[in-house]
């Protein structure tokens, strides 16, 4: 798997290792550190499914994905 931010440059790739995967990062964001609190939060809501996500973009343009309702579990989207 490779992620890359264009803005930033930012990247993170996977590649296999004897018994699982290691992680590569470089840049200013840490992406998969992002992949994996957006996958906690999700098992932490207990795996709702798609139809229950949303987004909400503030007046300053802060990007914001939410479980159930803008007040439940957020996360900022990186810009």
């Amino acid at each position: 798997m490779i992620l890359v931010d264009v803005a930033t440059g930012s990247q993170a790739w996977t590649e296999p290792v004897e018994n699982g995967w290691q992680v590569h990062q470089h840049g200013p964001l840490r992406l998969w550190n992002a992949v994996e609190d957006a996958l906690s939060a999700w098992q932490d809501a207990g795996s709702p499914p798609q139809s229950d996500f949303g987004m909400t973009v503030d007046v300053d343009g802060t990007q914001r994905v939410w479980i159930g309702t803008p007040e439940g579990p957020t996360w900022r989207l990186p810009v």
